[in-house]
């Protein structure tokens, strides 16, 4: 009888290391699985950050541009009493001045984290946490937003107050009962003056907090390069 039992306890004890290793061993999997998503993940998200700070660099050196080219009209303006020496410049620069660029984040391998329900994946909380807040903020709204109107304004009120005859004639080389070019007092006009003004300031805000959110990006490029070692 005691050998039974010593025999009994013996197959007993070897089940239970048994269940035991084949719970580390699904443990351990399942570890593996969960570091081989947050890899996956994380590089992609990488891939759309590196994205987002080339998009930002196309956009701040559009307005560098657009902010030259304000400056010539502000000279061209400043310089020139006559409109038809000075309406032809303005209207080349028209197109620039009247386009924007804005900035909006790839948000792609991010928003497929979020909705597959595995942003817990991430194990570093503040890595978690940073790109939570990053993903959160609105970019299409309050100076971007801003810089849109501006460029719509100038745009609108020089299309009123500096078409002519003439510009239409060569535009789409049809006669119209426009003022004459010479009528044309864009140089001496305020409303101008203060579009092309506030469009500068509005446009160098947004290349400013471009900027800083370049340096955000960056940081998290970082914690997420760690967490990739």
């Amino acid at each position: 009888m005691g050998k039974y039992f010593k025999y009994a306890i013996g197959e007993i004890l070897l089940v239970m290391i048994g269940i035991l290793l084949a719970f580390q061993v699904n443990s351990w999997n399942d570890r593996r699985v969960r570091s081989n998503k947050e890899l996956s993940y994380l590089k992609d998200i990488k891939v759309n950050l590196t994205d987002d700070i080339e998009s930002i660099d196309d956009v701040v050196e559009f307005n560098e541009t657009k902010s030259i080219l304000t400056d010539s009209m502000f000279y061209t303006l400043e310089h020139n009493t006559d409109p038809e020496i000075y309406m032809p410049s303005i209207l080349k620069y028209m197109y620039t001045l009247t386009f924007y660029d804005v900035f909006e984040p790839n948000r792609i391998a991010f928003d497929n984290m979020v909705g597959a329900e595995n942003i817990d994946l991430i194990s570093d909380r503040n890595l978690r946490t940073e790109l939570s807040k990053y993903y959160k903020k609105e970019f299409n709204t309050t100076t971007q937003e801003s810089v849109k109107q501006r460029a719509r304004q100038l745009g609108d009120y020089v299309a009123v107050a500096g078409f002519n005859n003439q510009s239409v004639k060569e535009l789409i080389n049809h006669n119209s009962n426009l003022k004459d070019i010479s009528e044309v007092t864009l140089h001496e006009d305020p409303k101008v003056y203060a579009y092309l003004f506030s469009m500068l300031m509005t446009t160098q805000s947004q290349s400013e907090i471009l900027i800083e959110t370049q340096h955000e990006i960056r940081e998290l490029i970082k914690l997420i390069d760690q967490q990739l070692q």
